[in-house]
C-alpha cells in the first residue's frame, strides 16, 4: 500500500492517529477555551464587567484580648499582620513606625454595654493604620461614675505603658467614646487623669453639664440619668465635664459630634461645652449630625462619608 505521507499531511508512521494524541489535543483545546472565557492564564483581556466591591464588614479580624488588672480586659486590634519567628525578629529590628492608638470606650447608658460593641471601627482603623484598643468598665450600679472613670484610666495607663510592644505608639493616643462612653472620655480629658493625650472624640451625649441638661428638660431628668447620677445636685456638678473646664487650661483637642436625637437640646449642650473649651484655649471641632440618629452616628464611622470624614480629618490633624 502506498504511503499516506506527503507534504500536506504529516506522517507519524501510521495513517491512524494514536488515541493518546487525540486525548491530549482535546485537553489542550478545553484548556484554551477555559482561558478564553475566564480571562485567566496567558490571556489578560476581558470584556466582562468588573465585580462589584464587597460590602465592608463590621469586623474583618479578631482582636487580642489582654488583662489589665482589676478584673478588666482590653481588646487590641492590630492593623499589621502578626509575624512569628525570624520574621518577628526582623520586623522588631526594622525600626518600622509605631501605629497611632485609638482607645475606644463603648456606650450603654452607663448601666450596660460591652467592649466588643465596636461597630465598624476595627476595619476602619485597620484601613488607616491605626491601632484600636477597646476597653472594659464596670456598669452602674456595680460602681459609680468615679469607678467607671477609674476603670478606663487604668486601661489607658496600661496602654501607655505596654502598647509599644504590640506595635502601637504610646506618644500618640486618642480616646474616643460613644454615648455614655462619650461622657466618660470627656471627663477624663478635662480632668487630665490619663496623662498626655493627642485628642478626645466625644460622640453624641447630653451629659456635659447635668444642671443645664435638667433645665433644658423643663426641670426633669431622664430615668437612666436618675439611675446613673441620682438626684444629689452636688454629684451632678461633680460628674459634669463642664465643671472642670472652668478650672484650668491646656486640655487636649476635642471633636464633639451630636445627632438629631433630641436635636435642639443635644445641639445646645454640645455647643455650650465646646464654647467653654474654646474659652480656655482648647482646639474644638464640632460635627452637626442632624442626618443621623444616636445609633447611626456611631455606626457611621467607616460607613458614612460625612461621619467618617469628620473623624478622619480630626485624627489626621492631631496624630501628625
Amino acid at each position: 500500500m502506498p504511503s499516506a505521507c506527503n507534504s500536506a499531511v504529516p506522517c507519524y508512521g501510521s495513517p491512524v492517529m494514536p488515541v493518546r494524541v487525540i486525548l491530549a489535543l482535546i485537553a489542550m483545546l478545553s484548556l484554551a477555551a477555559c482561558q478564553s472565557v475566564s480571562g485567566e492564564g496567558l490571556s489578560t483581556a476581558s470584556t466582562a464587567a468588573p465585580a462589584a466591591p464587597a460590602k465592608p464588614q463590621a469586623e474583618t479580624y479578631s482582636p487580642e484580648t489582654v488583662a489589665v488588672g482589676g478584673g478588666l480586659n482590653v481588646d487590641i486590634y492590630d492593623p499589621n499582620e502578626k509575624k512569628t519567628g525570624l520574621f518577628a525578629l526582623v520586623a522588631n529590628r526594622s525600626g518600622a513606625p509605631k501605629a497611632p492608638v485609638v482607645v475606644y470606650v463603648h456606650g450603654g447608658g452607663w448601666i450596660k454595654g460591652e467592649r466588643t460593641k465596636v461597630y465598624s471601627l476595627p476595619s476602619w482603623a485597620k484601613s488607616r493604620g491605626y491601632m484600636l484598643v477597646s476597653v472594659d468598665y464596670r456598669p452602674v450600679p456595680k460602681t459609680s461614675i468615679d469607678g467607671q472613670i477609674s476603670d478606663i484610666v487604668r486601661a489607658i495607663k496600661w496602654v501607655r505603658a505596654n502598647i509599644s510592644s504590640h506595635g502601637g505608639d504610646p506618644s500618640r493616643i486618642v480616646i474616643m467614646g460613644h454615648s455614655a462612653g462619650s461622657h466618660l472620655v470627656a471627663m477624663i480629658g478635662v480632668r487630665k487623669l490619663a496623662g498626655p493625650l493627642a485628642g478626645v472624640v466625644a460622640n453624641d451625649v447630653q451629659a456635659y453639664d447635668l444642671e443645664q441638661y435638667y433645665r433644658l428638660r423643663n426641670d426633669s431628668m431622664d430615668r437612666v440619668y436618675v439611675k446613673t447620677f441620682g438626684r444629689n445636685r452636688a454629684n451632678w456638678k461633680k460628674w459634669s465635664p463642664a465643671t472642670y473646664v472652668d478650672r484650668g487650661s491646656g486640655y487636649p483637642p476635642f471633636l464633639i459630634l451630636y445627632s438629631r436625637s433630641d436635636y435642639i437640646r443635644r445641639k445646645a449642650l454640645a455647643n455650650s461645652f465646646a464654647g467653654k473649651l474654646r474659652d480656655r484655649g482648647t482646639k474644638v471641632a464640632l460635627f452637626d449630625g442632624k442626618g443621623y440618629t444616636h445609633g447611626s452616628i456611631a455606626r457611621g464611622i467607616g460607613n458614612s462619608r460625612e461621619v467618617t470624614a469628620a473623624i478622619d480629618t480630626f485624627l489626621k490633624t492631631v496624630f501628625n
